[in-house]
This record gives C-alpha cells, sequence and structure tokens, in this order.
C-alpha cells in the first residue's frame, strides 16, 4: 500500500482532551450521596461525546463512570484501578434538559500494570505506520488505531509477531479501508521490519458501523473475533 504519511504515537497526543472543562459539568443530586469504591480492570477514555467517560470492567461487568476527574488519561487498557464514584445525574444536552441518573467519577487509582503498560516497559520501543493519501484519518482516530494495535500485539498468538516482540524488533502496520461482504472495514497490516522492508503477517479487520475487531484467518479466508 502506497504511503505518504507517517507519524509515532507520541505526535498523537495533542488529540487527547487535556481538561475535561470544554465538556457540560455532571449534575450532581442536591443531597450528599455516599460514595462506592471497587477494584476494577480500565478498559478505555470516551472523550468524543456530550459527557467524558472512563470506562471499567468487574468480571463480566463494564462500568460507565462520568469522568471530570482523570484528566491525565495515563491509564492504559488492562491496567488495575480502584474506583471511586458516587450516584447522581446528568443533563442531556438537547432533550429539554431532562436528567438521567450516572455514575460520576470521584477518583481512580492505578496499582497494578496491565499488558499493555507491561508491553511499553518491555518492549520499549514506539509503533510506526503508514496509511494511503487517499484517506483521510482524523489525529484521534489514528490514535485510536494505535491504541488499538498496542493491546493486540500484547494479545497476539502469531509467532512471527511474538518473535518479533520477544526480540524487540522493529514493528509497522498500515491503515486501508476494504469491504467484505457488502461490509465497510477499517484493515490494519501488522509487519515486522526486516532488511528489506517489512512484510505483513496479520491482518485486523474493524468494522466501520460497531467497531468489533477480527483477526483475518488467511489460509481459511475468514474473520474471527478478537476481544
Amino acid at each position: 500500500m502506497s504511503a505518504c504519511h507517517s507519524k509515532s504515537a507520541e505526535e498523537q497526543k495533542s488529540a487527547k482532551p487535556d481538561t475535561a472543562s470544554e465538556q457540560p459539568l455532571a449534575e450532581r443530586k442536591k443531597k450528599e450521596q455516599p460514595e462506592h469504591v471497587a477494584q476494577m480492570t480500565f478498559v478505555k477514555y470516551l472523550d468524543d461525546g456530550d459527557y467524558f467517560q472512563l470506562l471499567a470492567k468487574k468480571g463480566d461487568s463494564t462500568f460507565s463512570f462520568i469522568n471530570e476527574t482523570d484528566t491525565s488519561r495515563n491509564l492504559n487498557r488492562g491496567d488495575k484501578i480502584k474506583v471511586t464514584w458516587k450516584d447522581g445525574t446528568i443533563t442531556l444536552p438537547g432533550d429539554n434538559d431532562a436528567e438521567m441518573p450516572a455514575q460520576l467519577l470521584v477518583s481512580v487509582k492505578k496499582n497494578g500494570d496491565g499488558p499493555v503498560s507491561a508491553f511499553r516497559k518491555t518492549y520499549g520501543k514506539k509503533l510506526k505506520y503508514t496509511w494511503s493519501p487517499d484517506e483521510e484519518f482524523t489525529a484521534s482516530y489514528l490514535d485510536k488505531v494505535y491504541l488499538l494495535t498496542e493491546y493486540y500485539l500484547t494479545q497476539t498468538r502469531n509467532p512471527l509477531l511474538q518473535n518479533a516482540i520477544r526480540n524487540r524488533g522493529e514493528l509497522t502496520y498500515s491503515i486501508e479501508s476494504r469491504e467484505r461482504n457488502n461490509r465497510g472495514y477499517k484493515v490494519i497490516g501488522i509487519a515486522p521490519v526486516g532488511p528489506n522492508g517489512g512484510h505483513v503477517v496479520q491482518w485486523l479487520y474493524v468494522g466501520e458501523e460497531d467497531d468489533h475487531v477480527y483477526e483475518y484467518d488467511l489460509p481459511q479466508d475468514k474473520l474471527v473475533a478478537f476481544d
């Protein structure tokens, strides 16, 4: 795939919000609510809606917290965290100021590395990537794809990728749009870089409608769901 763009993750950090002050403030109930505390696993930040949110999992359940507290955005997927929150309400913009219940983040504290944090410490290199000049990706979308690819590398069973990570070899990936069975996907091609350049050894398909991620099984010519 021809490409005229190439950036590292650090160049995309400007896409992340510096503060939560630009978003509407969550409305708290007049009476002070008790605090709840739980140990959870960090999933991701959602910063593209009316309210900033932090997603975390406990067991099989996923929790969404209104996030006006964690402005550093320094948690990585899979990190173990202690979450403190209160029950409250938020106002829905454009809906006659209707209120709905919400869980309001009070504080979050990391107390253990997840696979991405461990990967960054052991692998210690930035991933490089390219995309076609025909594509128009925003900086925030490129950052999202970077985090997805990075997480995939912590879970991959592809022996060629595992070997590259173990030997701290350079890794790169490409991003392009494709259709398959009348569905649109963003496709990520991951390649170890050798003396003769990079050769894609794993394709990931990301559904444009639902963001579901699939590994491409070349021998079977099928998509296999990835967590």
